[in-house]
């Protein structure tokens, strides 16, 4: 807070002053209004006290004692005074609510309003304090904005986040994670529904390998708020720590879904891809085995790629190959002999496609060893075994990568 806030603060104060003089008030009540008026903070709440002797229920009083305790509070922060400015905003409140509980009527909106100029006042300090990554200092200055107005959640919030933020770039991060964590459930006791920090929380738990409870949190958060295409991002990243690779899959298809029907620029195409070949990736794994779903998302990444891309063939050349071979064993097993022969065709036909789509890989990425081995595999198994042996020669010859 800057001198000048406080001037223009105590100019509010003397017009105040200056408009009730005329009103029913003691004689103690209105020395304190032209004391803060004068900025003698310190003599107004004396006078203020010493009215009390006399009566302890005025409303005036107690409204213009939490005012000077506001302006003692401005005062202590610009000395850098920081338990002195808290323990005067945690002062001025408690004398704002008193006015309010006197005179509900005439203090109700006065009180609100003077509570709420303390709380955005330490809450934007702490705010940029906090952008200029200055921790310590945006930490009491939120912390002062929680004393201000403690009916208000979001000074904690914001404390957790940052602690999370700082976690990130320290060498031991544990703690600072563990803190944050008991902030949120500070806040979340107050208000459990909170959904934001509900998924900040499952966020938390998962730095500190605590997947369980996270798994938990975020399959509550997901049942209510299945639109929410970055919560959804968080739960697939869980669920690939935790090898759950196909839930992972179909989150990401969630996703791609949300995006196909929004009109947000922000989901971009290069995005969209990633989420495709991801998913078409776990898709396709041995304990999984979708398939054609698989594949169907990987001609829709073809379909956003200017040029095909040497990741989004390799996998869709991979994905052919395994399918096919999955296939013949199928048609291996198989006793009845038209269901054989179905297996055996579809098993073909995936090879063949894993050629096609070989070719087109070998001839863009002509140093791409991997594909000359997956390229020979599917021609070995279509007899064709020239080709084979020369691709299978040039993977040898380049090496694995």
């Amino acid at each position: 807070m800057t001198k000048v806030r406080l001037i223009v603060a105590a100019g509010l104060v003397v017009l105040l002053a200056l408009t009730a003089l005329g009103g029913c008030r003691s004689a103690h009540t209105t020395s304190a209004i032209l004391y803060i008026g004068e900025q003698q903070y310190d003599k107004a709440v004396k006078v203020i006290h010493d009215g009390f002797e006399y009566r302890d229920d005025e409303p005036d009083a107690f409204f213009y004692l939490g005012e000077a305790h506001s302006r003692l509070a401005e005062v202590a922060v610009q000395d850098n005074n920081y338990l002195e400015a808290k323990k005067n905003y945690e002062l001025s409140y408690q004398h704002y609510m008193r006015a309010k509980e006197i005179d509900f009527e005439k203090f109700e909106e006065q009180s609100n309003l003077a509570m709420q100029h303390n709380f955005v006042q330490c809450s934007r300090e702490g705010s940029e304090q906090f952008q200029d990554a200055n921790f310590e200092q945006a930490e009491g200055f939120f912390r002062l904005a929680f004393a201000a107005l403690p009916d208000s959640i979001s000074s904690i919030k914001n404390i957790a986040r940052m602690k999370m933020v700082q976690a990130q770039s320290v060498a031991d991060p544990q703690p600072l994670y563990l803190e944050a964590l008991e902030l949120l459930d500070q806040v979340l006791a107050v208000k459990p529904g909170a959904y934001a920090l509900q998924a900040d929380k499952a966020s938390v738990l998962v730095k500190l390998d605590r997947h369980t409870e996270a798994d938990q949190i975020y399959r509550d958060l997901v049942r209510e708020h299945g639109h929410d295409a970055p919560l959804l991002i968080d739960v697939a990243n869980l669920a690939v720590d935790l090898d759950q690779f196909e839930r992972a899959a179909d989150l990401f298809l969630q996703i791609i879904d949300l995006y196909a029907n929004d009109d947000d620029p922000d989901n971009d195409v290069e995005e969209t891809k990633f989420l495709q070949v991801n998913a078409a990736t776990w898709l396709a794994r041995e304990d999984i085995r979708r398939y054609d779903e698989s594949l169907e998302l990987l001609d829709q990444a073809l379909n956003l790629e200017t040029f095909p891309t040497r990741e989004t063939l390799s996998q869709k050349l991979k994905t052919h190959y395994d399918y096919a071979y999955w296939l013949k064993g199928q048609a291996e097993a198989e006793q009845d002999p038209p269901a054989k022969t179905e297996f055996q065709e579809r098993a073909s036909e995936q090879f063949r496609q894993g050629v096609h789509v070989g070719n087109a890989l070998v001839d863009q990425y002509m140093n791409y060893s991997i594909g000359y081995y997956y390229l020979a595999l599917c021609q070995f198994e279509l007899g064709d075994n020239a080709a084979a042996e020369q691709n299978m020669e040039k993977f040898r010859e380049l090496g694995i990568e």
